[in-house]
């Protein structure tokens, strides 16, 4: 990936005299930014691209160049791109669209392309794409036209999917003050996905977060396993996030852990910061900036008391508490304000009209232990107060740098002063307290996810076990006898079972567990046994027994033991297509699919795991006990998901899994496993 960044020379293809020609634009940035390396024109004819001759052929050249650059018709790529290979450039960008992006009879031209780079061992970004910019090197690719002018090196890459987020950021850094570092546009991913280039920017010196726009994911397992790796933040923008059309579910696994609440759950897990508009994702980057936030106290210090109240609702909405100043610092800004107004926190200082003051006041306030990061709201008058405003800007960034502390600002001003503001400083300046409070609470949510970040591994030891493949069906559904052994060889607890064809076995099983018992259909196909009456509970004698077999009219059923009743839970696994093996506990029985109360991780999980899990539940209230009801056995319960991981990351062939219910009983009773499906892939 290196050499797409810091080539030594670079050639493009399809440049041409005229003046609207995209070719030219890519050069004309290569001039821009200083890139100091060899750059080569290439075109169906002679002329001139500025000062530089436009070539017909690579066989012009001399030199073999480092980076290839091709942007003409789709339908000359594959020629293009085989002279490339046999000059023996080894890195190409296409820039080129018109691919399966247009239709997928255009896929045959991506085979082709395929087929050169493997055959000559390149390395290919695009096609459909913007290209890479490296400020630093003044490698800037795209078929835009850039200018140093309004964008500035600084720690910030991006991965893009889109051209256009490609372009608005670069445009909104340059409004924002947020310096680049790298980006690079993806386009199509035939070659190079998001993937390589979060490897490379994870290990890149020069990049310090990282953003990533995608429409999806090409290895969802490879990308958590990456971002974990790292301390680095990441912030993801993911769209195509609406529900896709489904079959119907067979299981209530399925049902309930959605592809984007799986993705959700695989992000915070893997440590990166999951946002939903591009805004949003640029004030994460603009925050990442920041010196690190270790910590969830802030002062909050404004000019105007509208802007206090708003600033607390926010410190509360987004999980911060207001620091608790010394007794030493609140008269310190006593002796420094008029006193017409309350010292507390969020701090009023709109009776300090000396704004030399505010960084004495911003110095204190840093330096108070109890406080982890300050938010300053700046009002004031544009016409007065101007010099002095951005004065104070630039004496943040210091306080904050010489501190370790971060320093948010917010400031709103009139449209000449705007970017001038902006510009004050290297900080980011942010046009709204609840934005920059919102962004702070994402800096927090990356500084507590880095003890908690997993290391996923691809290591998911042995296969599914040769009797589960015996016992499968022609779907894949495991008969209910081979699902409740496997838990067994496990040691859940489930519930003692018979699988009887007629009365009379139905009979003989009883004789030795007696009244009552639950009689169930045994077909492993059937979701939902109490609308489909498929069970019938508390049979309590011989007659009711025969009913039951006659209502639910089955070919083989299940007899167990009517168990008393406790809280019903339901534990399930689902092979999810990006991330692999999620796992999922709620509230169960009748009920799952109702009141979705659940909790998910991507496996493997491990007791400490569980436990958080069902802390997040809305009824975890219960299962602790309420109103001097005695608690629920929880270890018991952590034990069965332990279990229920421990079977898939030993028999990754399981698709689906389904524990419902799962009936719960008081602390030191135990647990009883009463209904299971799987199904193989």
């Amino acid at each position: 990936m290196d050499r797409f960044f810091n080539p030594e020379s670079i050639v493009v293809f399809g440049v041409s005299e005229t003046s609207s020609n995209l070719g030219r634009i890519i050069t004309g940035n290569l001039d821009r930014f200083n890139f100091r390396g060899n750059i080569y024109s290439i075109g169906p004819s002679e002329g001139l691209d500025g000062e530089r001759r436009i070539l017909t052929s690579l066989n012009d050249i001399d030199e073999t160049p480092d980076l290839a650059v091709i942007l003409v018709p789709a339908s000359k790529v594959p020629a293009i791109l085989e002279e490339c290979g046999k000059k023996g450039i080894t890195h190409a960008i296409i820039e080129t669209g018109g691919f399966s992006e247009f239709s997928q009879e255009r896929k045959d031209l991506e085979r082709q392309v395929q087929d050169i780079k493997e055959r000559y061992g390149m390395n290919i970004i695009g096609p459909n794409c913007f290209g890479v910019v490296n400020i630093e090197k003044g490698v800037v690719l795209p078929f835009f036209i850039l200018s140093p002018h309004y964008m500035k090196p600084g720690r910030v890459s991006l991965i893009s999917q889109s051209g256009g987020i490609f372009y608005d950021t670069c445009m909104i850094s340059s409004c924002e003050n947020l310096g680049l570092a790298k980006v690079v546009s993806i386009g199509n991913k035939l070659a190079t996905d998001e993937n390589a280039c979060l490897e490379y920017l994870i290990q890149d010196p020069e990049t310090d977060v990282i953003g990533i726009y995608l429409e999806h994911f090409s290895n969802g397992k490879r990308f958590i396993e990456l971002a974990s790796s790292t301390e680095k933040p990441i912030v993801l923008l993911k769209a195509n996030r609406g529900h896709t059309s489904r079959e119907i579910a067979q299981f209530h696994t399925a049902a309930l852990a959605g592809d984007d609440e799986v993705a959700e759950v695989a992000m915070k897990q893997a440590g990166v910061i999951l946002v939903k508009s591009f805004y949003e994702m640029v004030d994460c980057l603009k925050v990442f900036c920041l010196e690190k936030l270790k910590g969830d106290r802030l002062a909050v210090i404004s000019r105007s008391g509208g802007h206090s109240v708003l600033a607390a609702d926010s410190v509360e909405r987004y999980g911060f508490r207001l620091a608790k100043y010394s007794q030493g610092f609140l008269d310190f800004v006593k002796s420094k304000k008029l006193n017409v107004i309350r010292t507390t926190n969020p701090l009023d200082v709109g009776d300090v009209y000396d704004l030399s003051i505010y960084r004495e006041i911003l110095q204190a306030a840093i330096d108070e232990k109890d406080v982890d990061g300050v938010v300053f709201v700046i009002t004031y008058s544009s016409e007065t107060d101007s010099i002095k405003v951005k004065e104070f800007i630039r004496e943040a960034e210091q306080i904050s740098n010489a501190f370790k502390k971060p320093v948010c600002l917010s400031v709103i001003t009139n449209k000449d002063e705007w970017f001038p503001t902006r510009y004050a400083a290297q900080i980011p300046v942010f046009s709204d307290c609840d934005r920059a409070i919102w962004a702070m609470s994402r800096y927090l949510e990356h500084t507590n996810g880095l003890s908690n970040k997993r290391r996923w591994s691809d290591k998911r030891a042995y296969s599914v076990k040769r009797q589960a493949n015996k016992d499968k069906t022609d779907t894949g559904m495991l008969h209910p006898a081979a699902v409740f052994d496997l838990l067994k060889r496990y040691r859940l607890p489930v519930a003692e079972q018979g699988i009887i064809k007629n009365l009379e076995e139905a009979k003989s099983y009883i004789s030795s567990m007696g009244y009552p018992v639950v009689l169930k259909n045994a077909s492993p196909h059937i979701l939902h046994k109490t609308d489909n009456k498929a069970v019938i509970l508390n049979i309590s004698n011989e007659y009711e027994l025969c009913k039951a077999m006659d209502e639910i009219d089955a070919d083989e059923y299940i007899i167990q033991p009517m168990y008393r009743p406790g809280i019903e839970v339901i534990i399930g696994v689902k092979n999810d297509k990006d991330f692999g093996h999620v796992a999922l506990v709620g509230l169960g029985g009748i009920y799952t699919e109702v009141l979705k109360d659940r909790s998910m991780r991507i496996l493997p999980i491990d007791e400490f795991d569980a436990e958080e899990m069902l802390k997040e539940l809305k009824a975890y209230r219960l299962i602790q006990g309420i109103r001097g009801e005695l608690p629920s056995d929880i270890d018991t319960l952590k034990g069965i998901m332990n279990g229920v991981s421990r079977i898939i990351m030993e028999n990754p062939h399981i698709e689906e899994l389904d524990i419902n219910p799962v009936i719960l009983y008081r602390q030191g009773e135990g647990a009883v496993i009463v209904d299971a499906k799987i199904r193989l892939s």
